[in-house]
């Protein structure tokens, strides 16, 4: 068995699509509520992170707008696919090197995103990474999304390690909340949300430049518990 598992968000960490990711999500929530509801209004730190379920409730419960989970869901799709067909994603800087090392190292790593499967597949051809990832977890597999850990605990499992020695990078605060509850090393990258927004994390880092295999093994045997300037 490896010596510890890695898994990776993606969009904000991966790929660099956190923008077109919340556009894709302003015009769903614009759509389905005749342009009463503006993103903004719902908050930044709310949604990022967040399946779709609890997008809807919150939209229900505060604003009166019942649509059916799998209607929004196909409409944020089809909006995401209009908007990368204009705004093309990119792969985050230093995503495929680290890739390169971990492979090369034989540690295991996977994503585990709160998109449903069809929109990360739809970034994963875009970018031409999807044969670098054997173990994908979507939140259509689990209970609840992000910041409840059942989705990392299940990337964890299907990875075959034990949560403490599984490392998460992130780049939302919901994401490493999920990431702490269910007992991994967090790592925050800067970007969707601020160093100091991120700051329950165990590291918080500009980018996956920063990081290499050997600095992993650190974090996760127990010599990264203080944050470090990197």
């Amino acid at each position: 068995m490896a010596s510890f598992g890695v898994i990776f968000d993606a969009d904000g960490v991966l790929f660099d699509s956190e923008r077109q990711s919340l556009e894709a999500l302003r015009l769903a929530v614009e759509k389905v509520s005749g342009d009463r509801v503006k993103l903004a209004s719902l908050g930044l730190d709310f949604v990022c992170g967040r399946d779709d379920d609890s997008i809807l409730d919150i939209l229900n419960r505060d604003h009166g707008v019942v649509v059916p989970p799998a209607r929004f869901r196909d409409l944020k799709l089809e909006c995401y696919r209009q908007v990368v067909a204009n705004d093309p994603i990119s792969v985050a800087s230093g995503a495929v090197e680290l890739l390169d090392a971990l492979e090369a190292a034989s540690i295991p790593h996977a994503i585990a995103t709160a998109a449903i499967r069809a929109k990360l597949d739809l970034s994963l051809a875009a970018l031409g990474l999807a044969h670098r990832f054997p173990s994908i977890t979507s939140v259509d597999e689990v209970r609840a999304g992000k910041p409840d850990p059942a989705l990392f605990l299940l990337a964890a499992n299907r990875l075959g390690q034990a949560p403490h020695r599984v490392i998460v990078f992130e780049d939302s605060v919901n994401g490493i909340m999920a990431a702490n509850r269910a007992g991994m090393f967090s790592v925050g990258v800067v970007g969707t949300f601020s160093r100091e927004q991120l700051s329950q994390a165990r590291q918080v880092i500009e980018n996956l430049r920063q990081v290499n295999v050997a600095l992993l093994r650190q974090w996760v045997n127990g010599h990264g518990g203080l944050q470090v300037s990197l």
